[in-house]
């Protein structure tokens, strides 16, 4: 089978090593809480992807951030999150952490949307670990 067909929409048996990485999230995999904070589409127009979930069922790229690369992560500091809209779409967008609550954190959006007009410059909202997609190094 040649390498490019995972990039045509063929379905590739999982190798060893990525069965491996898809076991080890399932492992460490911790549901996220109810929290009415928690953006809604009813409430706010766009949801977040479970990032940690999503690694329990898909191979991502590059590995997502663990355990203690997220407890390590404070205010002013950047992460990229996933945004899901009413249809679904999937937007990655940078937030600056502003306040942080456990496994919650306050974000602020540091630049638009280009599909959703609720996600607009300077939009505060709460976020879990587990939204994490991404940590920008300083």
């Amino acid at each position: 089978m040649r390498k490019e067909d995972k990039y045509f929409g063929k379905k590739l048996p999982l190798t060893k090593r990525e069965n491996k990485i898809l076991e080890n999230y399932k492992a460490v995999y911790v549901e996220i809480a109810f929290d009415a904070r928690l953006p809604t589409f009813e409430k706010d127009k766009f949801e977040l992807v479970d990032i940690a979930k999503t690694a329990t069922e898909i191979i991502y790229d590059h590995p997502i951030p663990t355990k203690q690369e997220k407890e390590r992560v404070g205010t002013k500091r950047f992460v990229k999150l996933k945004f899901l809209d009413k249809n679904f779409d999937v937007e990655r967008i940078w937030v600056e952490i502003t306040e942080r609550d456990g496994k919650l954190f306050k974000g602020m959006l540091r630049n638009e949307s280009l599909s959703n007009d609720a996600l607009q410059s300077e939009k505060e909202f709460w976020f879990h670990s587990n939204h994490i997609f991404q940590i920008r190094n300083k």
